[in-house]
């Protein structure tokens, strides 16, 4: 079922090629400003340690991405996980996965682009010595990324593949430069000792493990392209495992120049630095370029922003064309994007994120929507990959084969249930602990709204993750 007559030639096909298409979904990880956020809180919980739980989050992330391959390479759409769930879990869960994932999105933007306003207001400041409100530049941000957005993805993936490649090159080598001037000398195997960790306790690794997913979340949206990547079965679940290997590789490298730098004793004291990598790079580098630092993370904000973007309206575009949705979110430019869902994904971004800028500023903006949309991914991926198990004994069971389809599936699952334990039962519940439960009555009402759409569009509820843009069963043929 089509939404809108415009809709008719759907997305562009064959226009993303895998470099482009790999750092999209890099772009969503942002390893860069993980590094320099989420990355400290796997620090502060596992010290020295560190190293070990980004290894172990790795690994998980990979089992996932395995996952997610299967069905990207069976079930190419830009609704990704919303149509997944609904071939392989049925179409309740397929309508609740895109309802989650459009939360989730509608969180993450503006947590970005509140993020990246903030770091850019103290960039020209601290280098221009000009003054510019963070919610000021929070509104040119969004400007620039709807604008990106609309004028296709070609553009966008473009400016992502640069904006990624210059922040990671730039982090990459503080931490090369930091493993050269120390040398071997320090290097330890003590890292991948879970008696590395503060207290030497499980739930010191278990409680970093909840960030060290979330420094890896995003990994999944080169799934996104599954409608506008070249080759789209080979290269979309290459790029997905691409976009986890290459930020594993990365973020190995800077936790274990972290801790091979400060030592056992030592590392505890990063947590506490105003900034711990501009600590670092002041350390190893100069105090004069500690600006670069910053430059980082603004470049970082931008490339997610831009990318988060372009993944939230193709989710809204996917459910609306097969009418889970208002039909008008399948409505699309003369440049074939989706022009509805991205001025409804600008109107909740400035609805949601430009107040509180204002009044908080961009960092707890940031802090506050990332809290709340933490729980949704996490229910995200764990669904993924019983419905890739599932799936794959029902309507793909002439395919099923152990390892892919079971064994690494039922894995990442059991990973996952990690994060889910730490977020659903903190070991106190503080204000920013009870964030993530706001999820849950997100989640209650979109279980009302497919209540009513099956009783009322019955076909329609039926038909949901079965509909795909005109051509694209064609690339579902065998070869």
């Amino acid at each position: 079922m089509i939404a809108d007559s415009d809709e008719a030639g759907g997305l562009a096909r064959g226009v993303v090629g895998s470099a482009r298409t790999i750092a999209f979904g890099t772009s969503i990880v942002a390893p860069s400003a993980s590094a320099a956020t989420v990355l400290v809180l796997v620090v502060a919980f596992a010290g020295y340690a560190s190293p070990l739980v980004v290894l172990i989050t790795f690994a998980g992330s990979l089992c996932c991405a395995l996952s997610i391959g299967q069905f990207a390479g069976r079930l190419p759409s830009a609704g990704w996980a919303y149509t997944y769930n609904s071939r392989g879990l049925g179409p309740a869960a397929g309508f609740l996965t895109g309802w989650m994932m459009i939360f989730a999105y509608a969180l993450f933007v503006p947590a970005g682009v509140g993020l990246t306003s903030a770091f850019g207001s103290q960039l020209l400041a601290s280098t221009l010595h000009v003054t510019i409100a963070p919610w000021a530049l929070f509104i040119v941000v969004l400007t620039a990324a709807v604008f990106l957005a609309y004028l296709g993805i070609t553009t966008s993936a473009s400016v992502d593949l640069l904006l990624v490649a210059g922040e990671v090159a730039v982090i990459a080598a503080l931490a090369i430069t930091i493993l050269v001037k120390i040398g071997p000398a320090h290097y330890s195997a003590a890292v991948l000792s879970p008696a590395s960790s503060p207290n030497q306790r499980l739930t010191d690794l278990t409680d970093a493990m909840i960030y060290g997913f979330t420094a890896f979340a995003g990994f999944e949206a080169a799934a996104a392209l599954g409608e506008e990547a070249t080759n789209a079965r080979r290269s979309v679940p290459v790029s997905i495992v691409g976009v986890v290997v290459v930020t594993g590789i990365f973020y190995l490298l800077v936790v274990c120049a972290e801790a091979f730098a400060l030592g056992r004793h030592g590392i505890a004291g990063l947590v506490g630095q105003a900034s711990p990598l501009g600590y670092l790079t002041s350390r190893f580098w100069s105090p004069s370029v500690l600006w670069s630092i910053d430059l980082v993370i603004v470049l970082a904000g931008l490339s997610f922003v831009v990318a988060s973007v372009n993944a939230a309206i193709r989710v809204m575009y996917t459910m609306g064309r097969e009418r889970a949705l208002p039909g008008s979110l399948g409505r699309l430019s003369h440049h074939r994007t989706p022009v509805a869902a991205i001025g409804c994904l600008a109107a909740v971004t400035l609805l949601i994120g430009l107040p509180l800028t204002y009044v908080y500023g961009g960092v707890p903006t940031f802090g506050y929507l990332a809290g709340i949309g933490g729980l949704p991914v996490v229910l995200i991926y764990f669904a993924v990959n019983i419905a890739v198990i599932r799936a794959f004994r029902t309507e793909f069971r002439d395919e099923f084969r152990p390892v892919p389809h079971l064994l690494i599936p039922a894995a990442a699952s059991v990973v996952f249930l990690f994060p889910l334990w730490g977020i659903l039962f903190p070991g106190a519940y503080t204000l920013a602990n009870l964030l993530p439960f706001i999820s849950l009555g997100w989640l209650l009402i979109g279980a009302i709204a497919a209540a009513i759409l099956r009783a009322r569009r019955p076909a329609t509820f039926q038909a949901l993750g079965r509909a795909v843009a005109p051509n694209l069963d064609k690339q579902l043929e065998p070869d």
